[in-house]
């Protein structure tokens, strides 16, 4: 007689639905699915007789998403990570719950479970936190575990091109290059539609790419270098033209989408200007003073740095990389770029000041006059720093 079972999903199409929303091939270029994922393996729960490796897959995961040092402390980042991790390994390797005493790396062995998450999760449990980069990869390894030991069999016929998540290191820079493309393709096609419907769709459409690119630079660790470099690399930022052709159709194309993608994500700005001017300083190209590559690309490091449409996101981004770079590897557009970045010198809210950085490594202090001091603290005021009147200096515990 058939064995009955019974599962929190209704259909077996829904669990296979789950996994790929958990697991997306690497080729995939829609929007992020796993906090939906997520919700969907909650509700499973609530209805009971729920497998561990689905709630461990979703705990994981979960704690990937809070991994936004933006909205949470480091801390409860942490604390996140281990409570997922270790409540993985426990329900697993816990031989009060399943019956036959063994020890836990006994059951971890019989299981196929790595030795190495037993003792983690015995660190994260009776001793200090684990660091955030060694729970980073014990997640991001129990996921590939997960997959190999539940989803992986769950259906015979598995659907081509899945595996497990793009790891946050040694991931593969062609799956992501791939995915990239991908999302980009969707604003590179020849098909254009006539142009009140461009119109109409031009803003969804460039907000959808920017979310899955956002998506590809938060799955990996590597995922807004390897955007960086498709945009440079491949010709996408500075198509084929000539000397002194303006760029401002590609600006109109493409300045609001990497405006998206950096507001969501705003360290992709230090890779892709990084990328910039790493390709300007490094260059191979003999004649580069008369390359439109290379000059397309000054263009670009030139609008980033001075136009006003890029203004809100200069104040999250330090030219110190640039500022060395230059002084490194000088060339034509290197010196440009220095000398602008020495105009720029009398608008502090752009940049560092680099002579009173110049000087603060040379030792010179110069005393300021009242004027100047004013200035500076009604400049801070700005950012929302405010001054004490009067500084009471008196021990401590005396009123």
């Amino acid at each position: 007689m058939a064995k009955l079972v019974f599962t929190p999903w209704k259909h077996h199409s829904q669990l296979l639905s789950v996994r790929g929303q958990f697991y997306p091939p690497p080729a995939y270029i829609g929007p992020d699915m796993r906090s939906r994922a997520c919700a969907t393996v909650s509700a499973w729960k609530l209805r009971g007789s729920l497998p561990h490796a689905v709630e461990a897959t979703s705990l994981l995961t979960d704690a990937i998403l809070h991994d936004d040092a933006l909205k949470n402390s480091v801390f409860a980042i942490r604390a996140t990570y281990a409570a997922a991790f270790c409540r993985f390994v426990t329900l697993l390797v816990d031989s009060k719950i399943h019956g036959q005493r063994k020890t836990m790396f006994q059951r971890a062995v019989d299981l196929g479970l790595p030795a190495s998450f037993v003792e983690l999760r015995h660190e994260a449990t009776h001793r200090e936190l684990p660091s955030l980069v060694v729970l980073r990869n014990a997640a991001q390894r129990s996921l590939e575990w997960l997959w190999d030991y539940y989803w992986a069999k769950i259906d015979p016929d598995i659907v081509p091109g899945f595996s497990a998540p793009i790891a946050a290191n040694g991931a593969d820079e062609g799956a992501i290059k791939d995915a990239v493309r991908g999302s980009l393709a969707q604003l590179t096609g020849d098909d254009e539609p006539p142009k009140k419907k461009r119109k109409a769709r031009g803003f969804k459409l460039v907000a959808s790419v920017a979310d899955e690119l956002e998506s590809i630079c938060r799955t990996s660790s590597m995922g807004r270098a390897v955007l960086a470099k498709v945009l440079i690399d491949e010709r996408v930022l500075v198509p084929e033209r000539e000397l002194g052709t303006s760029l401002d159709n590609t600006f109109a194309k493409w300045e609001r989408l990497l405006q998206l993608v950096i507001e969501n994500h705003p360290p992709f700005l230090s890779a892709l200007t990084e990328e910039m001017v790493n390709e300007l300083a490094f260059t191979n190209i003999s004649d580069s003073k008369n390359n439109p590559y290379c000059e397309g690309l000054y263009t670009w490091l030139d609008r980033i740095l001075t136009s006003t449409q890029w203004e809100p996101r200069r104040q999250i981004f330090s030219f110190t990389y640039i500022i060395a770079v230059c002084d490194e590897s000088p060339n034509h557009w290197t010196e440009l770029l220095k000398e602008r970045l020495r105009k720029l010198e009398v608008q502090p809210t752009n940049i560092p000041t680099i002579q009173s950085r110049n000087e603060r490594h040379e030792g010179v202090s110069k005393p300021k006059d009242t004027a100047t001091v004013m200035e500076d603290s009604d400049e801070l005021k700005k950012y929302g720093w405010e001054f004490l009147e009067k500084w009471a200096s008196r021990p401590l515990g005396v009123a």
